[in-house]
């Protein structure tokens, strides 16, 4: 009898079986061991996540420290890396209302230099006298630009 290859990563030889429903209809699967691990590691994953949903926020207790929310609101301080999962809701709005955004944005370190108008007029007056329309626009850009930067 040929062995079948695992209908998720088609590379090796599939060891597993299950059935998948959705909706009610039902989709066999053969998978191999590599992939079931995956798919279990997720599930995992995805039961936590909900289990930790059900809970309310001042409830939670990180499973790998014991920290709570209520020690991270009296310190400022989480026990552990996982606490960032545990209680990731509350951290994202603790730092948007903290810093007024979640992802950072970067940081001018220092301002631009200052630009001179009056040789960017030179140049202006230059590419027009040359009938060089296109740079000209560049230039007349660069002028506006620098005005409403003021």
């Amino acid at each position: 009898m040929e062995k079948e290859l695992c209908q998720i990563c088609h590379h090796r030889i599939a060891e597993h079986k299950f059935v998948r429903v959705i909706n009610g209809v039902e989709t066999p699967y053969r998978v191999c061991s590599h992939c079931k691990a995956l798919m279990d590691n997720k599930y995992k994953e995805l039961k936590a996540k909900a289990a930790l949903r059900q809970t309310p926020m001042e409830e939670r207790v990180c499973p790998f420290c014991g920290s709570r929310l209520k020690d991270f609101m009296a310190t400022g301080l989480l026990g552990c890396d996982h606490c960032y999962r545990v209680f990731e809701e509350y951290l994202l709005e603790y730092v948007r209302g903290y810093h007024g955004a979640v992802q950072h944005v970067g940081m001018d370190a220092s301002p631009p230099p200052p630009i001179d108008v009056e040789s960017l007029y030179r140049e202006l007056k230059e590419a027009v006298d040359s009938k060089n329309y296109e740079k000209a626009a560049e230039i007349k850009k660069r002028i506006d630009a620098n005005w409403e930067g003021d």
